[in-house]
C-alpha cells in the first residue's frame, strides 16, 4: 500500500476550531455536507455546507472505526491554538488507498478525482468528487 498524506483544505476562510458533527444530504445525485461548528462552545457561530454534487464515492465512518488506523500514515495536519490537540476538518488525502481501491469502470464518467476527508468530533466522512466543491457559510439548521 502507498503511505497516504493528509493535506489541509481550506475551501473558506474562517475554520478555526474542530466541527460537533455533520449533516448529509445526499438527493438525487447532489451530496451536500454540512460540518455543524455552531454547537462548539466558544466556537463560531455559522455551519460550513460543502456542495459537492454528484460524487463516484463516499463513506462514514464512526469514530476509532475507520481505516486509516490501520494504514500507515502521516498525522493529519492539525487545528492551532487552544484547539491544537485538534486535526483540522476538511483534508485532501493525497496517495489515497481508498481511492487507489476502484478500477476505472468503476470511477466511469469521473475524471481525476480528489479524496476529500471531513473530521467531527464524532465521525469521519470521505468523499470522492472530480470537481472543487462550492462551499458557504450558512446559519445554523439545528
Amino acid at each position: 500500500m502507498t503511505k497516504e498524506s493528509y493535506e489541509k483544505w481550506e475551501p473558506i476562510e474562517g475554520i478555526i476550531t474542530p466541527v460537533a458533527f455533520s449533516l448529509i444530504k445526499d438527493d438525487r445525485d447532489r451530496l451536500t455536507v454540512t460540518l455543524v461548528f455552531s454547537t462548539i462552545i466558544d466556537g463560531i457561530d455559522v455551519d460550513l455546507q460543502i456542495k459537492f454534487g454528484r460524487v463516484p464515492a463516499y463513506t462514514v465512518h464512526e469514530e476509532f472505526s475507520h481505516p486509516w488506523m490501520n494504514y500507515e500514515t502521516e498525522d493529519p495536519p492539525k487545528l492551532n491554538g487552544r484547539w491544537g490537540n485538534y486535526t483540522f476538518p476538511a483534508l485532501i488525502v493525497r496517495d489515497s488507498n481508498w481511492l487507489n481501491s476502484f478500477i476505472d469502470v468503476q470511477l466511469f464518467g469521473f475524471d481525476e478525482c480528489t479524496h476529500y476527508q471531513l473530521i467531527t468530533l464524532d465521525k469521519t466522512v470521505d468523499v470522492l468528487c472530480d470537481r472543487v466543491p462550492k462551499v458557504s457559510w450558512v446559519e445554523p439548521e439545528v
